[in-house]
């Protein structure tokens, strides 16, 4: 029985492509990674050519089942795919085109002798094109040529060679109508909700509910001086601090009411009124007092230096909020330099310490390129408490407080190389896990409980990171489609909290945490 020869031939044609503009040659283009078998190149004159249908082509053979990817650029806007089985081969291979992890096309069965075939595929934006033949074990599989042509007006001598950096697409009008449309919607929805006492129920603490709808809507563009904010904060002035969510929420909801996209602390003292700043003071020193706890006094020592209710030992989305809480009170000119450190140390530690090796994708700004890099990993997540399973929400929490802690002790003595090198990997294997389950649909190893809760906190990790992808998805237009499908009539995404936190995702109203001075 001979080998299973396949090829796909890569002819590179676009419809409308810009005049003038050279394109890029697949042959530039460093493939990510080669899985199915050894990649051989065959060129005629110096090697033998690889026959299909009698005639020979140079190209590059790789065993069936085979597939091969490629960092490619979303302003690729179109390649055409000659695809064939080589012949010699006895078995039928089946060819599939996917972009992002989704199959773009894909062939019936061919046999060898017969003529190749052409398929026009469009891209569509994609990141990582990957070509894959499927057949009998221990056949093989190629593509011959290959270009990639731009959208019309678009150059692509900037993504010669590894095609790693690109400049994102804006989006389009008609999806900005649709955000706007539904944030406003679901700000209706909380103005419905609010009680004549400034509050919004809910089956948890009127506190944290209330702090966080008037954070939502003040994220959302609500001024200050609404009635329904003002309200609000009425209640609020008169509440003591008895519970950390409560109190980490109403510190962010306070530096939204003056400064909705982040204050920073010259700023800050000179905007704020005395009263609002001896308020903040008093909640960012309650939560700091709180750090450890929640676990009895015999049990306190320097490595559970984090969060709880505030009794019951420690969870991660409390120590999460109140990090946030406290960063907003930094930025707000309060100084809390001795909590983070501790809090470091506790959540290196309650991250998985092993997990399967993959890769993850970072993007960094260059002008108005971004450029994607991809390093080994291994994806590491986090449980809401030790010794529990991670899930999406967690993992998200997890890495958001190692950003904050990062950011927080960055320029300081006390964040040693240790500690710097392992809050680096921390993130990198969060940020792993995060792409290696990603799904919008459901909260992954959760199912779909606090699913809204999931979403915010993948907004917390996009913008914490400025990454508008996790791995090739574009993690922010997927999950404003997503929560387009499920709004409800009345503007609502479920009750006041998951509307809320459905605000917060669409309004990208997370706020970059500020770096402290060495000291």
């Amino acid at each position: 029985m001979g080998r299973l020869l396949v090829v796909f031939f890569l002819l590179g044609a676009v419809s409308a492509a810009p005049r003038g503009k050279r394109p890029v040659p697949l042959r530039d283009l460093k493939a990510r990674f080669v899985r199915g078998g050894k990649l051989e190149r065959s060129r005629m004159g110096n090697r033998p050519g690889l026959w299909v249908a009698g005639k020979r082509h140079r190209g590059l053979a790789i065993t069936v089942p085979g597939r091969i990817g490629f960092d490619v650029d979303r302003n690729f806007a179109r390649l055409t795919i000659k695809v064939a089985v080589l012949d010699g081969a006895s078995q039928p291979a089946r060819f599939l085109v996917i972009g992002d992890g989704k199959t773009i096309t894909a062939t019936p069965p061919l046999f060898p002798g017969a003529a190749p075939i052409e398929l026009d595929v469009p891209l569509h934006g994609v990141i990582l094109l990957e070509l894959r033949a499927e057949g009998a074990r221990k056949a093989r599989a190629g593509w011959i040529g290959g270009k990639l042509y731009g959208r019309e007006g678009v150059s692509l001598h900037k993504y010669r060679a590894t095609a790693a950096e690109f400049s994102p697409q804006a989006y389009p009008q008609s999806f900005k109508r649709k955000v706007n449309n539904a944030i406003d919607r679901a700000v209706q929805y909380l103005r419905s909700q609010q009680q004549s006492d400034g509050t919004w129920r809910s089956t948890r603490a009127p506190v944290g509910t209330t702090a966080l709808a008037a954070l939502a809507m003040l994220k959302a563009g609500v001024p200050r001086t609404d009635v329904g904010i003002v309200g609000a904060f009425k209640f609020l002035r008169d509440q003591t601090p008895t519970r950390t969510y409560d109190t980490a929420v109403l510190l962010m909801a306070i530096e939204a009411r003056y400064f909705p996209k982040g204050a920073n602390p010259k700023d800050a003292i000179k905007t704020l009124p005395d009263d609002d700043q001896l308020w903040i003071q008093q909640l960012a020193s309650w939560l700091v007092k709180q750090q450890g706890a929640g676990y009895p006094p015999a049990q306190r020592n320097r490595y559970n230096k984090v969060w709880r209710y505030p009794r019951g030992g420690y969870d991660l989305s409390c120590t999460q909020y109140a990090l946030f809480g406290l960063a907003a009170a930094n930025r707000c000119g309060f100084a809390t330099s001795d909590v983070w450190l501790p809090a470091l140390r506790f959540i290196l530690k309650a991250q998985e310490q092993d997990g399967p090796a993959v890769e993850v994708s970072r993007y960094f700004r260059s002008g108005r390129y971004v450029r994607r890099h991809v390093e080994k990993g291994k994806a590491r997540g986090f449980a809401y408490q030790l010794d529990g399973r991670p899930t999406g929400s967690m993992t998200s929490a997890g890495l958001c407080s190692l950003v904050l802690c990062q950011a927080a002790l960055y320029r300081t003595q006390k964040y040693q190389e240790n500690y710097r090198r392992r809050t680096r990997t921390g993130i990198r294997d969060a940020l792993a896990w995060l792409e290696e389950y990603y799904d919008l649909s459901a909260n992954p190893f959760y199912g779909t409980a606090w699913l809204n809760y999931y979403l915010f906190n993948l907004e917390r990790v996009g913008v914490l990171l400025d990454q508008r992808y996790l791995g090739t998805r574009d993690w922010y237009r997927e999950g404003c489609e997503r929560f387009f499908e499920v709004q409800f009539k009345n503007g609502a995404f479920g009750g006041v909290i998951d509307t809320a936190f459905a605000l917060l995702f669409m309004k990208k109203a997370t706020v970059a945490p500020l770096t402290q001075t060495r000291k």
